[in-house]
């Protein structure tokens, strides 16, 4: 990865610099152009003055125009307009080198063009340029100390000796050196100081990418954990399936950010795939119609309700068992997740995206949980129901049980059983009595006598675990004010306990009624057992159940088999 990102800062740094170039380039052309301008008007008036000057007035004007169409047509490779300025520098050079010699301005030239090349061209370029300076001015020194340049000079007090042009070119070379590998030495820092600032801004852009996308990814876990969490939280907290499937697909489509989830159930018979919640309003019109699909025939859930293993279509329109639903024409990608108990499919996980590719394996193991979570929640809803139902069923049994046992005790005794403290219940108030037996609710009223006395009455009805099976009754005169709630309260208290106490006396006497049953009928059947003789053994059963049955006649007769079959 780290060569990588060199390659990469290379490739940039070479794409910088070679736009800096041509930046400079034009900078510099433009600025030549405008400087130059003086001199060239110049040389053309000296020219005019002396005629002897043409030729070399001509040249640098030539050599002006050509800048100035460098300058213009910034089209033209960077590097030929590069190479056309030093070259035409260069015959400049040679020019003024020929015309002043050591007393000119020529060994500038020849010094400044290869610091020009290696800036605006590269190094190679540059060092091309320091040995063609240096060959010019070898070229020069040699034909000055021939004599052949007398002529040329116009400052005719130049020295032609080979020992000058040697003393004077050596600091023109060691300059010259010195400055290119200055420069060469700079640049090479220059470069590598800019690659590793740029390979180390790389690598901090990529390790804050990479730490953007974990910070994602890591976010994108918590929201999946949270929605599991909750979806966990709901199933434990409610027992409606239809209630905890609606929460469910809402809250994967706000979590998840999905176009549609919807939940299937299979019917009874296992043939189709109901459609029970869904979170898109396509699914909403889809539950409207009580869609279903044919188990493991039509479509991607028909085939996981099959198959019971999950299935994600990323791209549908190759998907073979894909079912184009016009309720959903926007899916672009799906996922079904079979809901399993112990191994037996009971629905399926519906989620569509309007994006290909939308899933990824953070997405499927996280609704995977959810699924597996939700199915054991719709189980043990289904459980609780028919636990539910079970109870209800029991709690009428255990009514209709206490009732008639409690009916069996009273009819047992000659009247109602009724215990009075005082004066005897009038029959003013003997109604609330029945009313409170009618609908088993506290009843209070104030009953006028003919002057101007009254009374309060209180009726509290008793109860065995909301079952009344009798009333409490009180009165006391208006003076003292009516009844208050926390009398009431008390009363309610005292009479709940009353029922309890009276349900333990009942069992208690039905126990010991029990008993007594068992312990005589033990009884009979010892003493019938003692005889070896059948008349004996009659006789014996006889008196034993006339005396414990309180009977005044007792038959027993012994039918023959004959008799019994005609």
């Amino acid at each position: 990865m780290r060569r990588g990102i060199t390659q990469e800062i290379v490739i940039e740094l070479i794409s910088e610099l070679h736009a800096w170039r041509i930046r400079a380039l034009n900078v510099l052309l433009t600025i030549t152009v405008i400087a130059v301008a003086p001199a060239i008007v110049l040389v053309i008036v000296e020219a005019t003055r002396n005629p002897d000057q043409w030729p070399a007035a001509l040249v640098f004007l030539a050599i002006y125009l050509f800048i100035v169409g460098l300058a213009v047509f910034r089209h033209i490779d960077p590097r030929l307009r590069a190479w056309g300025m030093l070259l035409l520098g260069y015959v400049a050079g040679v020019l003024a080198f020929a015309r002043g010699g050591l007393a000119g301005d020529g060994r500038v030239y020849l010094l400044v063009l290869p610091i020009l090349a290696l800036v605006l061209v590269g190094m190679r370029s540059g060092l091309i340029m320091a040995i063609l300076s240096l060959l010019t001015y070898a070229v020069f020194a040699i034909t000055a100390h021939l004599g052949l340049m007398k002529g040329w000079l116009v400052h005719l007090d130049n020295p032609l000796a080979l020992a000058d042009w040697i003393f004077a070119g050596v600091p023109f070379t060691v300059v010259l050196v010195t400055v290119m590998t200055l420069l060469w030495l700079f640049n090479r820092f220059q470069i590598r100081t800019l690659q590793a600032a740029r390979r180390t801004a790389a690598e901090l852009s990529q390790a804050h990418t990479r730490l953007a996308a974990r910070s994602e990814e890591l976010a994108r876990r918590a929201r999946h954990l949270e929605a599991t969490a909750r979806v966990a939280r709901e199933a434990a907290a409610i027992h409606d399936v239809d209630e905890l499937l609606n929460t469910t697909v809402h809250l994967i489509s706000d979590r998840f950010g999905f176009y549609h989830a919807g939940v299937f159930l299979l019917d009874d018979a296992g043939e189709y795939a109901v459609l029970r919640a869904a979170s898109s309003e396509g699914g909403q019109r889809m539950l409207e119609r009580g869609h279903r699909l044919k188990v493991g025939e039509v479509g991607i859930v028909g085939w996981v309700a099959g198959a019971g293993e999950p299935r994600v279509a990323l791209d549908v329109g190759e998907d073979a068992v894909f079912f184009d639903n016009p309720d959903l024409p926007r899916t672009r990608s799906e996922m079904a997740l079979p809901l399993k108990v112990r191994d037996r499919v009971i629905g399926v996980l519906d989620v569509q995206s309007t994006e290909e590719a939308a899933f990824t394996e953070e997405d499927v193991t996280a609704l995977q949980m959810m699924a597996d979570q939700l199915a054991v929640a719709i189980e043990n809803a289904r459980l609780f129901a028919v636990t539910q139902a079970s109870l209800q069923e029991l709690n009428a049994l255990y009514r209709q049980y206490t009732t008639q046992a409690w009916e069996r005790f009273t009819a047992e005794r000659p009247q109602t059983v009724r215990y009075m403290l005082g004066t005897p219940a009038a029959e003013v108030w003997r109604s609330c009595f029945e009313r409170v037996r009618a609908n088993g609710e506290p009843v209070t009223s104030l009953e006028r006598g003919n002057g101007n006395e009254g009374q309060y009455t209180l009726a509290i009805p008793v109860r065995l675990r909301g079952i009344p099976i009798g009333v409490l009754g009180f009165r006391r005169p208006a003076e003292r004010g009516a009844w208050q709630p926390h009398e009431l309260a008390m009363v309610e208290a005292v009479a709940e306990r009353l029922g309890l106490a009276l349900e333990n006396v009942r069992l208690l006497e039905e126990a010991q009624r029990r008993a007594h049953a068992e312990r005589l009928t033990t009884e009979v059947t010892a003493r019938i057992r003692t005889p070896m003789d059948v008349d004996t053994i009659l006789q014996t059963a006889v008196k034993e159940l006339g005396q414990v049955l309180r009977a005044a006649q007792v038959s027993v007769y012994l039918t023959p088999a004959e008799e019994e079959t005609a």
